[in-house]
Parts: C-alpha cells; structure tokens; sequence
C-alpha cells in the first residue's frame, strides 16, 4: 500500500512539473520576429549608392520628415534594493523615406546593364512591392562619413544604455528599394534611477513607468509609431502582456505614443518630439500572502488562542516562540524593497502580530502575578472576570488596528 503512495506521487509529481514546464513557454508574435534580410543588390551597387549619399552633412533636415518607430520590448526589470528599473529591447527602429536616395538607386541602377542586375530587377517585379531590402551598412561608420543623417537619438533620463558586442548585432543601417532608410538597434539595455514608488499598500503595490525616446534634432521631425509596432502593441495586449518577461510583476497596461513638447527660454519656438511609452506593472502578490500575510495572521490568532490554555500546560512556552516567529519573518522581509520613511500594509501587519503576541505576554505575568502573590480561595472569581476581560478585549482590540490599517492605507 505504501509502495502505491509513493507512486501515486511521483507520478503527480512528474506532472505537476511537466504542466510548469510547458506553462512558461512565451509564444512568439510575427510582428516582434527580428528583421531578417540579405542585400539584394551586388556590393559594387551598394558602394555606389554610398558614395552617392551624403544626407548626414547637413547639419538639420532639410524638409519635414516622419520617423516611423518600431520598439520589441522583450524583458522589464525592477531592482528595488538598488533602486533601478531596467528594460531590455530586443529590437529597435525608425525609418522614414528619402526620395533623393530613390533617383540615386535609380542611377547606380541604370549604369549598369549586367545580366545580374536585370535578374534582381525582375524579381524585384515579380515581387510585387519595393519594400524589399537591397543594402546595409554599418550606422556607426555611415554617421561618422556623412552618408546618412544622424538624428541624435537618446533615451531620455536613463542612467546608463548597453548595447550587445556580437560584431553581427551591431546597429546597421538598411537601404529599400523604394528610397526607406532604416535604422536598426539590436539587444538594448537601458537602466533608469527609480522615481519614489509608493510602496504603502505593499505587497499589493502597483506602480506606473514611463520612458521616452527622443531625439536632438527640434526642426521638421516628427515621431510616428509604424503599422508594424501598432500590430505588435494590439497583439501584445490581446496575450495579456505575457510575450515581456517581467520577473516578480504582472504588466496591466503597456502603450506607446507619439509626444510633443514644447521647448522653452530661446528655444520655445522649437518643439521636441518623442516617442513615450507608459507601462502599469502591478506586484505578483500571491507568493507574499501565502507565504508571510497568512502565517502571521496564524500566529496572531494563536497568540490569542493562548489565552484559553492554562498556565500549567506551557502558555508561556508557546508564547515566546510564537514571538519569535514574529521576529523571524520580520529578518526575512528585510531588504525586499528600500527603506522607507513611512509604514507599508506588511508592516502594520507585522506589527499587529506583534502587539497580540506582547499583549498576551502581559496577560500571562498579571495573571502569574496574581496568582501567586494574592489567590486566596474566595477570590478565584476575580481572575476569572481579569482572564475574560482579556478575552474581549484583544479581539476588540485587534478589529481597531484592522480598520485603522484599512483607512489608512487603503485610502
């Protein structure tokens, strides 16, 4: 019979185990894959066109342009101790049409009548779009010799941005063939200082984060999410968010927007525009009430419970170690989150078990005292009604700092 038990239970085991394996796998959208592409054009096609671009020596645009924005946010994370928020981008780009670099292609193209360029020119037509990606180079060096305008983009306030050293993942620069530039950003880390989160009702905290691209450049440019980042963003929604890896938070609300800001002092006739992204992440609550709010609250009503048990069967034994329990948790729950000048839901919670736990220690020495220095027969009675008024009063007492905790962080 044992033998069966203990089957019965690594095989439930096993399943139990098996459903959280497949239950963590992240499905992957169409619009969030990275952007695959081979040059379709030869190299001495794409050196041309290079040489012939020269849309980074002026010093701002010449006419209006739109930059269209992609950004696959693949990761969010929250050190609370360090006070530092991260968020990891798998993929980052903005693009925007260049009608000159269309009659430039147009020409590399016409001086050259190789077998290999009408081929590319056929299936450019069986194709049925010019959407198709015919040169890359490498955006470092092209901003560097002027060969394409460098917009001065920055993550507004952050801390610290990292970029993946993998020589294949380094920012590039895309030529269409309909005249798009595009500018790709690959494994992007950006760190920002964490503003003052309100941590009150903790663990049932939620918190809201913005974080804004922008760019330098304050004349003729203008910021618009692309058709792919709004079909990700709907998707994403539609999944629930969970395609973002967000360790120990669940993501509520996660958009993005166009903005404009107006520049003030000399500047004021100028506008900075911007791509934000504002972000709601409220706590994974669950683990802290099964493993710290419940336990306490347990403890707390046996503090209580203790007061029905004789003296003679060991109160003071099991008081002392529920209070250790208390102190306990209260070492474990340090460090979670920074210190606070004020007091969090856990806290008072805390505190709560604490006073039942003290105030049934006292109950224990007036009724020890009074036992032994002024039980007298006749007066039993006495501390009887002494024990029951302690009986009444705790719960009452206990209901108050409930309600008075609930007014105060609640509301």
């Amino acid at each position: 019979m044992i033998k069966k038990i203990y089957f019965i239970t690594f095989f439930y085991s096993l399943l139990f185990f098996n459903t959280i394996g497949y239950s963590i796998e992240v499905s992957s959208f169409q619009p969030e894959k990275r952007l695959e592409f081979n040059e379709l054009f030869p190299q001495k096609i794409c050196d041309d066109i290079y040489n012939n671009s020269n849309f980074g020596l002026a010093k701002k645009p010449e006419r209006e342009i739109m930059l269209m924005n992609y950004i696959n946010l693949k990761k969010l994370k929250l050190n609370e101790t360090e006070a530092e928020f991260t968020i990891y981008l798998d993929q980052r780009t903005y693009s925007y049409k260049e009608p000159k670099l269309d009659l430039i292609i147009f020409q590399s193209l016409s001086d050259d009548f190789s077998s290999q360029i009408l081929s590319i020119t056929e299936r450019i037509k069986k194709a049925g779009t010019k959407k198709i990606v015919v040169c890359e180079y490498d955006l470092a060096t092209s901003l560097k010799d002027g060969k394409f305008f460098d917009f001065k983009m920055s993550f507004d306030n952050s801390l610290k941005v990292l970029t993946n050293q993998n020589p294949q993942l380094q920012p590039k620069i895309l030529i269409y063939y309909d005249g798009t530039i595009e500018y790709v950003h690959f494994d992007e880390e950006i760190y920002y200082a964490v503003p003052e989160f309100d941590y009150r009702i903790y663990p049932f905290d939620s918190h809201q984060f913005r974080f804004s691209i922008s760019s330098k450049i304050y004349e003729n440019l203008y910021f618009e999410n692309s058709n792919k980042f709004k079909l990700l963003l709907n998707e994403t929604k539609k999944n629930n968010y969970l395609n973002i890896s967000s360790p120990g938070w669940t993501i509520n609300r996660y958009i993005s927007y166009a903005s404009v800001d107006s520049l003030t002092d000399a500047y004021s006739e100028y506008s900075k525009h911007s791509i934000k992204s504002d972000l709601i992440v409220e706590r994974n609550w669950l683990p802290y009430l099964l493993k710290f709010i419940i336990p306490i609250v347990v403890i707390s009503l046996l503090s209580y419970a203790c007061l029905y048990i004789s003296l003679l069967h060991g109160r003071a034994t099991l008081l002392g170690t529920l209070l250790v329990s208390f102190v306990a948790f209260n070492f474990v729950l340090i460090g979670r989150i920074p210190e606070l000048p004020y007091v969090t839901l856990l806290d008072w919670t805390i505190l709560m078990g604490y006073l039942i736990s003290v105030l049934s220690i006292i109950a224990l020495c007036v009724e020890s005292f009074y036992l032994t220095y002024y039980f007298k027969g006749s007066e039993k009675k006495k501390i009887s009604k002494v024990t029951v008024f302690f009986k009444i009063a705790f719960p009452i007492f206990y209901i108050s700092l409930l309600y008075f905790g609930f007014q105060k962080f609640i509301f």
